[in-house]
C-alpha cells in the first residue's frame, strides 16, 4: 500500500474513532443531571426542540410610551435584542418571530427546554436599560457604552467568593467614565437596571480601564442573568406579555417513539438495499455510511444543534443524498467493468465520471438549504442546518472514504467475479 493511501487510512480511522467517542459521551451526558455533568459533557449533549422536549411558549406585544412610539422598525429591533439574549441564555433554536397584519406589534417566542415562564418572561421581556446617576439624578452613563459583561466570583477580601457582575465599557464610554469619575471623586455614583438600584458605591479613584464590577447581593443565577441581559443591550421598546405557557412535547411520547423507529428503520433499508443491489461494494458502502453517520452526529453535536423533527428530517435527507453518491458511483463503476477494464482503472474511472454529476447535485441542494437558513426561522433553520452539515459530511464520505475503502478492500481478482458488483 502507498505512503499517501496508508496516511489516508489512518486520517480516517482517527476522525472515525473521535467521532465516536465525541457520539458515546453526549448520549451517556443526555441520561446524567446537569449538575453533574463536566463543561465538554454540557457542550455535546444532545438539545432537543420544543416538539420533542416542551418548553415554554409566550407572545409579548409593543405598547407606546411617553417617550417612544411604537414602529415596525422598533420591533424589528426589539426581536433583534430578544435573539441576542436567547443566544447568550444558551437556548438553542429558539423561535423568535413577528406577526403580521393588525398583530404586528406582537413577538411570539418558543424556548425548547424550559419549564418556567415567569423566569423566562423576566430575562427576555425585561427592559435591560442600564443607567449610571450621580448624586443628583443626572444620567452620565449608559449601557449603550457597554462592551461586554460577564459573571466572576469577588476577590475582594469582604465579599470573597460572592458573584458579581464585571463589565467593560468600549472606548468612548471608557472615556466618559474616567472624566465621570474624576468629576465625582468622594461622592455616590448610583447603577440602577430599569429604575432598579443594583448598587450605590462611593468613588475613590478615577477609573481610566473602562472597567469595573456590580456588586449587588446577588444569587450566582441572578448575576449570570443579568449579565446576559446587558451583553444583548436594552429593549428600544417597552414589551407587554400578552399571553404565556408550559408546552409538552407537541408531537407526544408515541409519535417520537414512532419517529425513531422510522429513522432505525430507514437506515436499515438504506444498508439493505446497497447489499442486495451491490453485493460486495454495498458492504463497504455501508462502512462508509456507518463511518458517515458517526461524523454527523459528532459535528452537530460539536454544534449543538438543537434536535427537533424537521431537522432530523434533514439527517434522513442528507444520507440519501450520501447514498446517491454511492449509488452514481458504484453504477459507473459497473459500465467499466463490463467493458473488461482493470480494477485501478474502474474505480479511477467511476470515480472521475460520476464526480461531476455528485459534485452538482450536492451544491444544488446545499444552495437552496444556505437559502432556507438566511430567510427561514426556528425549526426551519436548523432543518437546513443538518441538512448542510449531512451533505459535506456525506460528500466526505462517498469521495474520500469510500474510494479509500474499494483501493483497500477489493482484491485484484474481483473483476472476474460480476456477481459481486451485482450485475
Amino acid at each position: 500500500m502507498k505512503r499517501n493511501k496508508v496516511l489516508v487510512v489512518v486520517f480516517i480511522l482517527i476522525v472515525f474513532a473521535l467521532s465516536l467517542w465525541i457520539d458515546v459521551r453526549g448520549f451517556m451526558a443526555l441520561g446524567k443531571p446537569l449538575e453533574t455533568q463536566t463543561n465538554f459533557e454540557k457542550r455535546i449533549a444532545p438539545r432537543f426542540g420544543l416538539d420533542l422536549q416542551g418548553g415554554v411558549r409566550f407572545v409579548l406585544e409593543a405598547e407606546d410610551t411617553e417617550n417612544v412610539t411604537v414602529t415596525p422598525e422598533a420591533v424589528q429591533s426589539a426581536i433583534s435584542v430578544i435573539q441576542r439574549r436567547v443566544n447568550n441564555l444558551g437556548i438553542s433554536e429558539a423561535v423568535v418571530v413577528q406577526e403580521g397584519g393588525v398583530n404586528w406589534r406582537r413577538i411570539d417566542i418558543e424556548l425548547p427546554g424550559w419549564k418556567d415562564p415567569q423566569r423566562a418572561q423576566e430575562l427576555i421581556g425585561q427592559t435591560a436599560l442600564l443607567q449610571f446617576k450621580t448624586e443628583d439624578g443626572t444620567v452620565v452613563l449608559t449601557g449603550a457604552h457597554l462592551k461586554d459583561a460577564k459573571l466572576v466570583f469577588s476577590q475582594e477580601t469582604a465579599t470573597l467568593g460572592q458573584p458579581v457582575i464585571q463589565f467593560t465599557l468600549d472606548a468612548e464610554g471608557a472615556e466618559i467614565f474616567a472624566k465621570v469619575t474624576e468629576e465625582n471623586l468622594d461622592k455616590r455614583i448610583a447603577i440602577y437596571l430599569d429604575d432598579k438600584l443594583l448598587m450605590n458605591p462611593i468613588v475613590n479613584d478615577v477609573i481610566t480601564a473602562g472597567e469595573g464590577v456590580i456588586s449587588g447581593g446577588f444569587t450566582t443565577e441572578e448575576a449570570a442573568d443579568y449579565a446576559a441581559l446587558l451583553r444583548s443591550g436594552a429593549l428600544p421598546v417597552k414589551l407587554n406579555t400578552i399571553s404565556r405557557e408550559v408546552v409538552d412535547a407537541s408531537l407526544g411520547e408515541e409519535t417520537v417513539r414512532m419517529a425513531y423507529i422510522a429513522i432505525l428503520v430507514a437506515i436499515a433499508l438504506i444498508f439493505g438495499y446497497m447489499v442486495v443491489f451491490y453485493r460486495l461494494l454495498g458492504v463497504l458502502s455501508v462502512l462508509s455510511l456507518t463511518i458517515y453517520l458517526s461524523i454527523e452526529i459528532a459535528v452537530l453535536f460539536l454544534l449543538r444543534a438543537t434536535l427537533s423533527l424537521p431537522a432530523i428530517g434533514g439527517v434522513i435527507l442528507s444520507l440519501g443524498m450520501s447514498v446517491d453518491i454511492n449509488v452514481i458511483v458504484f453504477e459507473r463503476m459497473k459500465e467499466e467493468l463490463k467493458l473488461g477494464k482493470s480494477l485501478k482503472s474502474i474505480i479511477s474511472s467511476g470515480f472521475a465520471n460520476a464526480f461531476r454529476t455528485v459534485f452538482d447535485s450536492n451544491l444544488t441542494v446545499l444552495v437552496g438549504a444556505a437559502m432556507i437558513f438566511y430567510f427561514g426561522t426556528g425549526v426551519v433553520k436548523g432543518f437546513a442546518v443538518t441538512t448542510s452539515v449531512g451533505l459535506l459530511v456525506g460528500f466526505f464520505s462517498g469521495i474520500v472514504v469510500t474510494r479509500t475503502l474499494l483501493d483497500v478492500f477489493l482484491p485484484p481478482g474481483v473483476t472476474k467475479k460480476p456477481g459481486l458488483w451485482g450485475v
